[in-house]
Order: C-alpha cells, then structure tokens, then sequence
C-alpha cells in the first residue's frame, strides 16, 4: 500500500512515498517538485508545473492514498494564499484520480512523530531518519516534513484500525473472545 506524503509549497513541494504493507514502513521515493520559473512567468505556470509533476509520479506509482500537511498561520497574507493555491492544486491531482486525500496540520504530525506538538523541525526530521533508518541530512526540511506527513497518516490509520476492532464493553469483549470465557 503507497502513501504519498506532501509538504505542499508553491517554491519547493516536498513529497515522500512510503510503502505500507509491513512494519516498518519503507520509503519508495522522496523528492522536490521546483518549478523553475522566475517572477517574469506568471503564478499560475508554477502551480500547473506542480500539478504535472504530481500526475507524472502518479502515472509511475500506484499511490493509494495521500497525506497532505494542511496551512499554518503565517503573518504574510500573500504567502498564505500561494500556499494554499498549492495545496489546492495537489489535492486536485489526487481528487481527479480518486486518490483520498487527508489532511494534518503541522501540531498533529509532529505529535504523531515526535510525540510534542510544539517539536522542532530538527527533532522530526531525526524521527523519521531513526523510523525509516535513513539519513537525510543533506536533503531540505521539506523532505523529511512530507515523510513525516505520511508517517503520521500511517500512524492515524493504525491507531483507526485498532480502535474498530477494540471492544467498547465487557459484553463485546466475551463475544469477541469467547474462547477466553471460563465456564463453571
């Protein structure tokens, strides 16, 4: 099972492709999307680089499901809204695939990696190198960030399954377990 994880940006687009079918997971694939474009091409050239990109990687890997970090709050208002338009277009690419697409702001994931919401990009980018085992010192935050989004869309989706399959009472725990059940 691939999930795709995105650390969305409209100059660098960090992505990370994790292999979920065991534990631990493996990474597949990370990379930047940049468009090279200069201020003299228009905004929109830059968000459809994106989003051809995105739809190159999808043809080449069958992504199953996509974990995108939602926005921040940011004091530049210009800023927020490219980023934003950015995460728009790959939440397109994937809606037009029909590749779910889950949401996590930045205080979700990093508990989910580093179990403190307020951790440094330093403290998660060295959880996801100890988790996967890989070193990725010489590769952007962007990177690890997108690894971290998917890990923590992997740790959701345990943390889901486990809870369906938990009994809620004593009455579905004998039923779940009646081999557990001493009679007298």
């Amino acid at each position: 099972m691939l999930i795709l994880g995105i650390d969305p940006g409209s100059v660098k687009c960090g992505f990370g492709i994790v292999d979920f079918e065991g534990f631990p997971p493996k990474i597949i694939k990370v990379g930047l999307i940049r468009p090279k474009f200069k201020d003299k091409f228009h905004f929109l050239d830059k968000l459809k680089f994106i989003y051809d990109e995105l739809n190159s990687l999808l043809d080449y890997f069958d992504i199953v499901e996509t974990a995108v970090e939602s926005q921040f709050y940011s004091k530049n208002p210009q800023s927020l809204m490219k980023l934003t338009q950015a995460k728009t277009v790959v939440e397109l690419a994937m809606l037009n695939r029909n590749i779910p697409v889950f949401e996590y702001s930045p205080r979700e994931i990093k508990l989910a990696i580093t179990g403190r919401g307020g951790a440094t990009k330093k403290s998660v980018q060295y959880m996801v190198e100890s988790i996967f085992d890989v070193n990725l010192k010489n590769k952007t935050t962007d990177i690890s960030d997108a690894l971290a989004v998917a890990l923590c869309h992997i740790s959701r989706k345990v943390n889901l399954n486990t809870k369906r399959n938990s009994p809620r009472n004593w009455r579905e725990f004998v039923q779940m377990n009646p081999e557990r059940v001493i009679s007298q």
